[in-house]
C-alpha cells in the first residue's frame, strides 16, 4: 500500500508539496479549517482542523488513521506550527520533531535563551513586561532595538523601536500579537539577513537553500519589516556562508532537532552570524518549494516528505546540482480594494519568468504598510546572472496593474 503523508496546512504554499507528494506516488492527507483551502485540491483526503490548534488535529488525524487509512508521517508546510506536528506524531507514534523541541522552536524568547546557553550566537535580548521597562531599556541601551511578541507567527508585531514614535503604542501592538501577551527585546544589528531551509538526519544538517533577504523597503515600511523577496545564490563570501551553515547547525542541535527541517533567520553583522530565529518548519513564500529546486536542482520538499515517512536520503540528494541565479520580487499596489488586476498573462510571458503568482482578486483589500507585507503577487525569475534575474523580474511586475479604489 502506498504510505500516507498528512500535510498541516493547506495554503498556497504548501499546494505545491501536496502535488510534490502525489507526483512521489504517496497518498496525500491535507489538514486546514479552511473548507476551501488550495492544497485540497491535490488532496486525496482533507481534514478539517485548525493548523494551529494541536488537540484537534490530533483527534482528526487519529480517527482518520484509526477508521479509514493509517498515517505513516506528519509534516508542516508554510505555516509556523511544529506544535501541531508534534503532538499528532506524539498521538499516533511516528517519527518528527518532539513536543519539548517544538515548545522551544514556538516561544522566541526560549529560544533564545536557549541559544544563549549553547553559545548560539545571538543578539542581545531581554523579556519587556511593561511600557515602563520598554521605556527603561531604551534609555539604558539607546533605541537601536526590535521589539516582537514572544509566541506570534512571522512578523506580525515586529517593529523597529528607533523608528517608533510612541513605545507605548509599539508594546501593545506586540502584546496584541502575542497569545500569551509577552513581549521581548532585542538589539537591532546591522548586516546583511539571510534565510536558511535545512534538513537535518541523524543530528548531520545541511543546508542546500541559502538566500539573500532583500530589504530595499524598510526605510519605507518602517517600523515594521517589510521583506520584498531574495536573491540565490548568496553574493556572501563561501567562507561566510560557511560559518553561517555552522551556526544553523549548532541551533538546531539547541533545538534538540536530530531529525526534520528548520529554517533560518541569520543577520551577519561585522563578518559574524547571529541567528535571529530559527523555526522548525519548512518555510513558506514559496522558498522551499520552488526557489531552492530552481536554483540548486535540490528537490527539497519531496527529500523533507521522504524523510518525514522514515525514508532514507541520501546525502548527495541535498547537494547542490548547480548555482542558477533566481529572483524573488513581490507586487505592493497602493493600499485600498482591489477593482482589478490586468497584465497577468503578459507578465508571465516575460522571457526568465520561472513562477508568477497573483494573489489579490477583485473585492480584497490592500492594507496600509504595518506589520504583514501588504503585496499583492509574486515573481520568480531567472537568468545568467543575478542582474539579469532582476531585470526579469522587474519587467514582469511592471506589466501588471492593480485598480485599487
Amino acid at each position: 500500500m502506498q504510505k500516507t503523508i498528512l500535510i498541516v496546512c493547506g495554503g498556497i504554499e504548501a499546494a505545491d508539496a501536496a502535488r510534490r507528494a502525489k507526483e512521489l506516488g504517496f497518498y496525500v492527507v491535507v489538514s486546514d479549517r479552511d473548507p476551501q483551502a488550495p492544497a485540497f485540491a491535490f488532496a486525496d483526503s482533507c481534514l478539517i482542523a485548525d493548523v494551529y490548534g494541536p488537540d484537534e488535529t490530533a483527534a482528526a488525524a487519529a480517527r482518520y488513521s484509526r477508521k479509514i487509512r493509517k498515517i505513516d508521517g506528519v509534516i508542516c508546510v508554510a505555516a509556523d506550527a511544529p506544535m501541531t506536528v508534534a503532538v499528532v506524531a506524539e498521538r499516533l507514534g511516528l517519527g518528527a520533531i518532539s513536543r519539548a523541541s517544538a515548545e522551544l522552536a514556538s516561544d522566541k524568547l526560549a529560544m533564545k535563551q536557549r541559544f544563549a546557553a549553547c553559545g548560539v550566537p545571538v543578539p542581545w535580548f531581554a523579556p519587556v513586561d511593561t511600557v515602563q521597562a520598554l521605556q527603561r531599556i531604551a534609555v539604558e541601551r539607546g533605541r537601536d532595538l526590535v521589539i516582537k511578541p514572544v509566541d506570534s507567527r512571522g512578523s506580525r508585531g515586529v517593529q523597529r523601536v528607533s523608528h517608533v514614535q510612541d513605545l507605548a503604542a509599539a508594546f501593545r501592538l506586540a502584546q496584541s500579537h502575542s497569545p500569551t501577551q509577552r513581549v521581548m527585546v532585542e538589539q537591532y544589528l546591522a548586516g546583511p539577513q539571510v534565510s536558511t531551509e535545512s534538513i537535518v538526519i541523524g543530528g548531520r544538517c545541511s543546508t542546500p537553500g541559502f538566500s539573500d533577504r532583500n530589504y530595499e523597503h524598510l526605510e519605507a515600511y518602517a517600523p515594521f519589516f517589510v521583506e520584498n523577496g531574495g536573491d540565490l545564490p548568496s553574493a556572501l563570501p563561501d567562507d561566510v556562508q560557511s560559518r553561517v551553515k555552522e551556526v544553523v547547525a549548532r541551533a538546531a542541535a539547541a533545538l534538540g532537532v536530530t531529525d526534520g527541517t528548520v529554517k533560518g533567520d541569520i543577520v551577519v553583522h561585522e563578518g559574524q552570524p547571529y541567528v535571529i530565529e530559527l523555526a522548525a518548519r519548512l518555510s513558506g513564500g514559496f522558498f522551499c518549494t520552488r526557489e531552492i529546486p530552481l536554483n540548486t536542482g535540490v528537490d527539497f520538499v519531496g527529500c523533507a516528505i521522504r524523510q518525514a515517512l522514515g525514508e532514507t536520503i541520501a546525502a548527495d540528494e541535498l547537494e547542490p546540482k548547480a548555482l542558477v541565479p533566481v529572483v524573488q520580487r513581490y507586487a505592493f499596489p497602493r493600499p485600498g480594494r482591489v477593482v482589478a488586476v490586468k497584465g497577468a498573462d503578459e507578465a508571465r510571458s516575460v522571457d526568465g519568468v520561472a513562477e508568477l503568482v497573483v494573489t489579490a482578486r477583485p473585492g480584497d483589500v490592500i492594507a496600509p504598510a504595518g506589520d504583514k507585507r501588504p503585496s499583492a503577487a509574486m515573481v520568480l525569475a531567472t537568468g545568467p546572472s543575478r542582474d539579469a534575474a532582476l531585470k526579469v523580474a522587474n519587467d514582469a511586475l511592471a506589466r501588471l496593474t492593480f485598480e485599487v479604489a
